[in-house]
């Protein structure tokens, strides 16, 4: 007798999990602040040259670093804690932000000092007349701290607008009784010895790449923690931070960009850490960015 062997139906695959809610996404997204000591160090000394009191000679800080380690973001930063010390009623603010333009000659220097303070200047406006205008705007915000992002851009002109430039620049803190802050890249030291008064005035603070550390360890696990998706406490092993060091050349903006990509990737596959398995998954497929190491 022959004997009837039943065949079991295979098994239909899992389903995929459901895709993350939207909220959880944005959560991911946006940007977030987390302390470092250089970054902490930064702030604290933005903070005492906003309490420094109006005098002949104004310190000034230029903030400099290769691009990626947190210069913006850290200005950021000490603008929204001290936003509320801008004075609404009398249209005053506590500090005024702006960037130095793609081509800083005087003229849309001056201009974008004017669309920092929410004006547009007429274009039919005279070199003098536009000079006049923004330093009478500055005045009537007072302005304790002038931040100009981008100073690095004095280096697309030539020697001569350069030095009107930072004519303009020593000239307002003279006139106007407030710290200037400057941020760039490490071409902005440059760009800041070629006047010997403006070098002189003007203290250097660096924003360094990350190194293998217990900094760097704090660093990563302060980051994850403010996520949705979290990391194991062991998990952020010598080998979980060497393969982002790897990855990011430890520039600050590519560490957060690489565990964004690794906490979405850990959200879109319902998982709930972020393991060094998920990171390689993300490293195989992160876009090649040029090194700016030596």
């Amino acid at each position: 007798m022959t004997k009837v062997v039943r065949l079991k139906a295979p098994r239909p695959p899992p389903p995929p999990p459901p895709p993350p809610p939207r909220a959880q996404l944005a959560a991911l997204q946006r940007d977030r602040w987390v302390s470092y000591p250089a970054g902490d160090a930064g702030l604290e000394r933005l903070g005492e040259l906003l309490a420094t009191p109006a005098r002949v000679r104004m310190p000034c800080l230029l903030l400099y670093g290769m691009s990626g380690t947190g210069k913006s973001m850290l200005l950021e930063k000490f603008q929204r804690d001290n936003a509320t010390k801008s004075s609404r009623a009398t249209g005053g603010r506590i500090i005024v932000s702006t960037q130095m333009p793609p081509v800083p000659v005087l003229r849309s220097l001056y201009a974008e000092f004017v669309r920092s303070l929410n004006a547009n200047a007429r274009p039919n406006l005279r070199l003098h007349e536009l000079e006049s205008t923004a330093i009478a705007m500055l005045k009537h915000v007072a302005p304790r701290m002038l931040i100009i992002d981008e100073i690095q851009h004095l280096l697309s002109c030539n020697a001569r607008e350069q030095r009107a430039a930072l004519n303009a620049i020593k000239y307002l803190a003279n006139t106007l009784r407030m710290s200037i802050v400057a941020a760039g890249t490490h071409e902005a030291v440059h760009v800041m010895r070629y006047d010997p008064q403006i070098a002189s005035r003007f203290e250097q603070m660096e924003l360094p790449i990350w190194g293998e550390s217990e900094e760097f360890r704090r660093f990563v696990a302060g980051y994850i923690q403010t996520l949705p998706i979290k990391t194991l406490p062991n998990a952020i092993d010598r080998r979980f931070l060497a393969y982002v060091l790897e990855l990011t050349d430890g520039v600050t903006g590519r560490v957060v960009d690489l565990l964004r990509r690794a906490a979405i990737h850990a959200a879109n596959s319902d998982l709930k850490n972020i393991s060094l398995d998920v990171l390689q998954r993300v490293g195989a497929r992160l876009p090649a960015i040029i090194s700016q190491r030596a």
